[in-house]
């Protein structure tokens, strides 16, 4: 027995206490790890899949016409906003919202079609700077699966085209 275990156990502690500390500071380690954003990884599924619920959305809309379609299109982007908020995109997700604003705000089929093609202007501004960094994640924007999203914008203007 050595001095520093009769010095513990006069104390009262155990040898266990120790693998106890580490085993907790593993397992905090490994939380904080898995709390991480996995922005970089995650983005591009994330992106993708609004863009296929947005598609189905608008082929809800298109039974509407006139102020009724562009206030659904709208309700559609808006959503399409909020479920890419994972993916941390909030440059992406501003231009999905001012786009669904200037839909709710137009009276005319050339104003919400402006709407949704200044949207997909900036949308494929930062899907310039995605290609330009080697198809990686730009911060605030998102990846390569801001080409889904352009492509639903791409599809919001031609139901308007259509239907408007």
């Amino acid at each position: 027995m050595t001095i520093g275990n009769v010095f513990d156990e006069a104390l009262g502690r155990s040898m266990v206490r120790p693998r106890r500390w580490l085993l907790m500071a593993t397992l905090a380690l490994a939380m904080l790890i898995g709390s991480l954003p996995l922005r970089p990884v995650m983005a591009s599924a994330i992106l993708n899949a609004a863009s296929t619920t947005a598609v189905g959305g608008l082929g809800a809309c298109s039974s509407n016409k006139g102020k009724d379609l562009y206030n659904c299109v709208a309700d559609v982007l808006d959503r399409m906003a909020s479920s890419i908020g994972a993916a941390n995109v909030p440059e992406t997700q501003r231009a999905l919202q001012t786009a669904a604003a200037g839909l709710r705000a137009a009276t005319s089929k050339s104003q919400a079609i402006s709407a949704i093609a200044r949207c997909q202007s900036v949308i494929s501004g930062a899907l310039k700077q995605v290609r330009a960094a080697g198809d990686r994640y730009v911060p605030g924007w998102g990846d390569t699966g801001l080409t889904s999203i352009s492509s639903v914008l791409s599809r919001a203007i031609q139901l308007i085209q259509s239907k408007g």
